[in-house]
This record gives C-alpha cells, structure tokens and sequence, in this order.
C-alpha cells in the first residue's frame, strides 16, 4: 500500500474520533434470571447481521467485549417525514446473565447540517435515549431466545 493510500485511511480514521468534550454516556444494564445461551456469540451474531455498523473497533471473547460505531436513521421521527440520523458508539460487556451496554460519542444531525453530540442538558436526549433503548431493548430480547436445536 502506498504512503499516500495509508494517509487517505488515517484521515477516514481521525474522522470517527469524537470531538472533546463530547463524553456524556448513556449506560443500560440487562439482568436474566436465568443463563443467556451462547451471549456471547449471538451478540456478535446479532451485531453483524442485525446492526451491520460502520465499524468495529474490538471483538474480544475472552472479555465478552464488543465495541462498535453505527448510523442510523432515526427511528421515531421516520413517520413524520424526518430523516435525523443518530451515531453513536456502543460498548457491549456481556456475562452469561448480564449485559451492558454504553452509548458514547452519540450525536444526531439532519442532512446538510452539523451533527449536535448530546448532554445532559441537551433538549433531544429523553428522544436519544429512547432511540438507544430501542436498540439495546432489540439485543436482549434477541440474547434471551433459545437457540434452535435440530431434532436428532
């Protein structure tokens, strides 16, 4: 790869970092009574092929760690004709009956315009948040269903 090729990637790179001062975190925390089935794998599973992000930035199993960067079209203001987008960056830290996750860097913009990263005193962040509950109420109902077992 040419020097000037790996300057164009470092750019795309510095691009996904968060500007300061842009760490307020929303955190949601999942509790199964009972074990969730292969966490782990259905997490990875369901981030790939459900969220399909724009990035990942670690898959660790030893630490039941995914961490990834997804855009999406806001869900709730879809109906009235609004195209918001949201981004955020998500932590996903999963045991064999909890799950966290924590939403970072989460920002929203609407097209053509400068994207607004959420705090505490941001007016939207009760729709953020709710938007970001959405997804993670999505993982734990997707972690809770059993697998399928073929018939022997």
């Amino acid at each position: 790869m040419s020097d000037i090729e790996n300057d164009d990637i470092a750019k795309n790179e510095d691009n996904l970092a968060p500007p300061p001062g842009s760490d307020y975190e929303v955190a949601f925390t999942y509790h199964s009574d009972t074990q969730l089935e292969r966490a782990y794998d259905k997490a990875d599973h369901w981030v790939k092929a459900g969220v399909r992000p724009n990035k990942i930035f670690l898959e660790d199993r030893s630490m039941g760690v995914i961490n990834f960067r997804k855009v999406m079209k806001d869900p709730l203001l879809i109906e009235a004709g609004v195209e918001r987008m949201v981004d955020f960056r998500c932590s996903l830290t999963l045991s064999d009956t909890d799950v966290d996750a924590v939403f970072s860097s989460v920002c929203y913009y609407e097209s053509g315009t400068e994207p607004t990263y959420i705090n505490a005193y941001d007016p939207e962040l009760n729709s953020i948040k709710e938007v970001l509950n959405m997804v993670s109420n999505n993982l734990f109902t997707y972690l809770q269903k059993p697998l399928m077992h073929a018939d022997a």
